[in-house]
């Protein structure tokens, strides 16, 4: 889908310094020009209910983040710098296999297991579990 031209710089700053709570080495691994990654954080809310939440970033090929939203599910859109928007298809629970699978400019992206990575949150008292992928980005 295409997005509206005008990007307010100052509320993507503000996104970007929120997602900084899971921000890891491992969220992002450049892969040259024209390519970018979809990241998605999963963690387990403490609570007793025990649910998954899950958070999604976008970066650049330098590992800048262009796009970032704090709750996601399947079906979302994310908005970012880039002309279209990313929208999530599908994510697998941590318990069944991590992964998702996402749309950008009429390609599907990603795969299920593959590109998973995980660390210890253990001071944060949650599980964790993320996932990337790389997708063409012509530009960025």
């Amino acid at each position: 889908m295409l997005k509206p031209t005008i990007l307010i710089m100052s509320l993507l700053g503000l996104a970007a310094a929120q997602f900084g709570i899971y921000d890891t080495p491992n969220n992002c691994i450049g892969e040259g020009p024209g390519s970018c990654q979809f990241t998605l954080v999963g963690f387990q809310n403490p609570n007793p209910t025990g649910l998954w939440q899950y958070e999604a970033a976008l970066y650049d090929h330098e590992c800048n983040v262009i796009g970032y939203m704090p709750q996601v599910s399947v079906g979302t859109a994310i908005d970012s710098q880039l002309p279209y928007t990313v929208d999530i298809t599908s994510i697998n629970d941590p318990i069944w296999g991590y992964g998702a699978q996402f749309n950008y400019a009429g390609g599907g992206y990603g795969q299920d297991l593959t590109g998973s990575f995980t660390w210890d949150c253990t001071a944060d008292n949650v599980g964790c579990n993320g996932f990337r992928a790389a997708f063409p980005c012509p530009g960025f």
